[in-house]
């Protein structure tokens, strides 16, 4: 009896409740979480590098995502994919067909510095004409501290050099200290 009664007063909680607790929100089947997000005409595009910040010589994979402002992915639309670097072109592809609205693109960047996206979706159904999304891409050398320098420039392997030089002088003057403290407690026991 205790029990039905219990689990009566639960069901008429949850009833009167679930419409308060219940909220509608809108989301987008199989978006890319923490990815930059942009809005042309009928098209949503969205695009993360893998890793968040591409280390120069080492591969990295583009995602893309092409919907539509609904939300809804687009099944096999064709688009270019170009990469250019200080205004110069480094590749652009044939024609890719995205397949169900998720695309991702292996690429190898040379150098660290700011690459430019462009995403050309060929023939727009609504339009007629090609569209073009760009995006920055961000690409870091190999040293954390110094995100603009290689091993291959010159200035890459300077900046080694006194790296290098400078560990070495704090290590010689960590050790010079501690054997004067030594020297000091043995002339104090004395």
């Amino acid at each position: 009896m205790l029990l039905r009664l219990l689990l009566l007063l639960l069901s008429i909680s949850l009833i009167y409740l679930k419409p308060t607790v219940m909220t509608i929100q809108e989301a987008f089947a199989d978006s890319i979480k923490g990815s930059i997000r942009q809005n042309i005409g009928n098209y949503n595009m969205e695009m993360k590098t893998d890793p968040s910040y591409p280390v120069a010589s080492q591969n990295s994979k583009i995602l893309l995502r092409i919907g539509s402002i609904n939300g809804d992915d687009l099944v096999d639309l064709p688009i270019l994919i170009r990469i250019s670097h200080g205004g110069h072109n480094l590749t652009k592809t044939t024609p890719i067909l995205v397949p169900y609205g998720h695309y991702i693109y292996n690429y190898i960047f040379q150098k660290p510095g700011i690459y430019t996206l462009n995403v050309d979706i060929n023939n727009d159904y609504y339009s007629g004409q090609n569209i073009s999304f760009t995006f920055p891409v961000n690409v870091n050398g190999p040293f954390l501290f110094f995100p603009y320098t290689s091993l291959s420039s010159s200035s890459g392997i300077t900046m080694v050099a006194i790296i290098i030089a400078t560990a070495i002088i704090v290590i010689v003057i960590y050790m010079a200290t501690r054997l004067r403290r030594q020297k000091n407690l043995q002339h104090t026991k004395i």
